[in-house]
């Protein structure tokens, strides 16, 4: 055989070779695509534990690979299967980047919502059902019908709202101060308290009866004294019930008070503010720079105070009144209405939500009353400070220290020194800035520091 035929046949063979081999891989690679099991992944935010007349259910569905193709949310109970429409599902998709050019592949995500109960399932009844929601990509897996996974919660399905039943017979509130109401509520109650405008301040257990609940609620000083107070209760099905209950609000007056701005006080006192603020930038002069300290910094401080609130105790850590620092001269009261004037002009308007107490240069500082420490550190206008959480909500606050003897999570009593008043944080002076809070709202001090108001408002009660 000429060696050019046999060179030919070699090359052939190879040929069919090669092309088996490149059969089997694409048909491998079909046989991975079309048996793929990647599917999305469904989070419920937040999960619902039971279902009501109408029950919102919001869900995340994320796809690191694929686009989502469909969500589907369905009830069934008994042999009867009923499917609820969803709103959203408007994709965030993240394309591969340009030098990936071999892959198709992207990441999304949606949100979806959707209302289940009674509303929109008249025929749904009492007793229990099952809630599935379907999410589906777009890839070949399952031969071409796209990568699928559920999320299947068995449920409770209530329509009767919790009962909430006031034991205590009336309450007596002063604007932007506190009071305490005791409350029996029905099994099955996961969230109740008092709703004051858009206030919320939730209950927690007397001792060990979860339906035994007591719940400290305020009058902020900015809410209209004549804004409705209820009492609400909420299932594990999403159902609500309000109840009214015997109060009277004492409207106050607080006092007005100027502040007069000077060049030298604002660059003093404000650069250090910035320093440990990487979120604000600078401004470009001293004015503007204290502006933006007084005003976005001083609302960014609030949402902290709301945030450690979350660290509270299920339970009151105390058993004495609280106590103001001693020997110390009030330079300013709760909820002073503040101007704040430069060059003869009114620049800002700011309320001062505690007491500034003065005694000495670096004066010692001690905590108003048993607790734990929810946080010692730097705190923007507030400069050091220390938050002392006395549980169901409450909590002290000591600001413009000059130093810390406490540590965040320690336990502290009574009188015990905590730390040394200083001028940090937006204070002209030497001075201890301090306020109670409830839930994170600054309420007024005078009450706590009161034995006779503890007495009646709180131990009377509770006894």
């Amino acid at each position: 055989m000429p060696r050019s035929t046999e060179y030919l046949e070699a090359g052939v063979g190879r040929a069919v070779v090669f092309l088996a081999v490149v059969v089997v891989l694409a048909i491998a690679i079909l046989a991975l695509k079309l048996t793929n099991r990647e599917a999305p992944v469904i989070e419920m935010q937040p999960e619902i534990r039971g279902i009501g007349v109408n029950t919102p259910v919001d869900l995340r569905v994320h796809d690191s690979n694929y686009r989502i193709q469909s969500v589907v949310v369905e009830v069934r109970q008994g042999d009867r299967t009923f499917q609820i429409p969803t709103q959203g599902g408007a994709e965030e998709v993240h394309a591969p980047k340009w030098w990936k050019f071999w892959t198709r592949r992207v990441e999304s995500s949606a949100m979806f919502h959707a209302n289940v109960g009674r509303k929109s399932i008249p025929d749904l009844k009492e007793g229990s059902a099952r809630l599935t929601v379907t999410a589906t990509n777009n890839s070949w897996g399952r031969f071409f019908r796209g990568g699928q996974s559920q999320l299947i919660k068995d449920l409770p399905v209530r329509f009767m709202p919790p009962r909430a039943e006031v034991l205590t017979a009336q309450h007596y509130i002063n604007q932007g101060g506190c009071d305490m109401l005791l409350l029996k509520v029905s099994e099955g109650t996961v969230e109740s308290g008092v709703q004051v405008g858009t206030y919320f301040f939730p209950s927690y257990p007397v001792k060990a009866d979860p339906t035994s609940r007591m719940c400290i609620f305020a009058y902020p000083y900015d809410v209209d004294p004549s804004t409705p107070a209820r009492v609400v209760a909420r299932d594990d099905a999403g159902n609500q019930s309000l109840v009214n209950f015997n109060y009277k609000v004492f409207p106050k007056k607080f006092r007005s008070d100027t502040i007069n701005l000077k060049d030298d006080d604002m660059q003093r006192v404000v650069p250090p503010i910035l320093a440990q603020t990487p979120e604000l930038s600078d401004q470009g002069s001293a004015l503007k720079n204290f502006l933006l300290v007084n005003g976005t910094l001083r609302r960014m401080d609030a949402q902290q105070l709301v945030a450690f609130s979350q660290k509270t105790a299920p339970h009151l850590t105390w058993t004495q009144p609280f106590v103001q620092l001693g020997n110390s001269k009030v330079e300013a009261s709760f909820a002073d209405f503040r101007a704040y004037v430069y060059n003869g002009q009114v620049v800002d308007r700011q309320v001062h939500l505690g007491f500034d107490l003065a005694v000495v240069q670096h004066a010692p500082v001690l905590a108003a009353n048993d607790g734990t420490v929810v946080y010692a550190g730097y705190l923007g206008i507030f400069g050091n400070v220390v938050v002392i959480d006395h549980g169901c909500g409450l909590q002290s606050l000591y600001a413009h220290l000059n130093s810390f003897d406490v540590k965040e999570g320690e336990a502290v009593k009574r009188d015990q020194v905590i730390a040394h008043s200083g001028q940090t944080g937006l204070a002209f002076g030497d001075h201890l800035h301090f306020t109670m809070l409830l839930d994170g709202i600054p309420v007024n001090p005078v009450e706590w520091w009161d034995p006779h108001w503890i007495h009646d408002r709180i131990e009377a009660k509770l006894k």
